[in-house]
């Protein structure tokens, strides 16, 4: 069975979130350059009081794609 791995956050990793989400990214975006899942960043974020940016949703049209046809 696999273990599942646990990092400890640093102040290191608080300030990098803290600066992340000042710049205006979204949390996928965060969770990406901080090599964590989007879970973990939700609640670190929550702990540490800082507001995240939901991830971007986009529709067919915003892709240019009609929305009758399958993806």
């Amino acid at each position: 069975m696999l273990k599942r791995l646990v990092y400890a956050w640093t102040p290191e990793d608080e300030a990098k979130l803290r600066e992340l989400t000042e710049q205006g990214l979204h949390l996928r975006a965060i969770a990406l350059r901080l090599k964590r899942s989007e879970s973990s960043i939700k609640k670190r974020s929550k702990e540490i009081g800082v507001k995240l940016k939901p991830n971007p949703r986009y529709r067919a049209r915003d892709l240019g794609r009609d929305s009758r046809t399958s993806w």
